[in-house]
């Protein structure tokens, strides 16, 4: 099943697999941009696991050509949680996230040193913005499991996360146990945002910049859950 939604000549998402109705947005996409023809194929998915193959016509129309197929969920849910950066950053970091196979993604309310500090309508656009970025991805990636884009969230709210842990230096290796690394802004978190009881992990030697350090997480962390190391 994985090497069909590999092979296929693009991937997309429906609200319904009984009546697959593709947006305008994506039909362009695929008709115009990836230049898909009618005789190739296709996969559609719901988001939740459910997948079918289809072909599309040029008037956009889609046509199952399998039947259902259903990948169950990963074995647990990762999260990581950000302090979003300047610029483009934060779109890489949930673009790169959602490759990986991340589930939820946390945008930060600013923090102590945060330096990007979104108002509360410049932070509802970004989370709408920041969805559509890992729609697309997942599109890309071929997932068949949308992850979640959360809304901006403070970073109090996160200590009843189950097993999170902060990237700090100092900290002990990514492992199985770790279900939500929190990520802060360049210049790290305060001393009284961390505290004397949260858990730390390391993500290797050398200081990496804020959007770099959240993909490295993402990526020990679905490593670990493919158990490969």
């Amino acid at each position: 099943m994985i090497e069909t939604l590999r092979r296929s000549a693009a991937h997309v998402f429906v609200q319904s697999l009984e009546t697959p109705n593709i947006s305008t947005d994506d039909q362009h996409h695929l008709l115009k941009v990836l230049r898909v023809k009618a005789t190739d194929q296709i996969t559609v998915s719901n988001g939740v696991g459910a997948w079918i193959t289809a072909t599309i016509t040029k008037d956009g129309d889609v046509c199952a050509t399998s039947e259902l197929f259903v990948i169950e969920p990963p074995k647990w849910s990762l999260c990581i949680a950000f302090a979003p950066v300047k610029g483009e950053k934060p779109e890489l970091i949930v673009q790169k996230l959602t490759e990986l196979g991340i589930d939820e993604i946390i945008p930060l309310a600013p923090t102590v040193r945060s330096v990007v500090r979104w108002d509360s309508a410049k932070a509802a656009k970004q989370t709408g913005r920041l969805q559509r970025v890992a729609n697309e991805a997942s599109m890309q990636s071929r997932r068949v499991w949308l992850p979640v884009v959360h809304p901006v969230t403070q970073l109090a709210d996160l200590a009843s996360r189950h097993e999170v842990a902060f990237a700090e230096p100092g900290g002990v290796e990514v492992s199985a146990v770790h279900r939500t690394i929190v990520v802060g802004p360049e210049g790290g978190f305060a001393p009284d945002e961390l505290g004397n009881s949260v858990s730390r992990v390391s993500l290797g030697e050398s200081v990496l910049r804020a959007e770099t350090a959240a993909i490295v997480a993402g990526a020990l962390m679905t490593r670990y859950r493919r158990g490969e190391m």
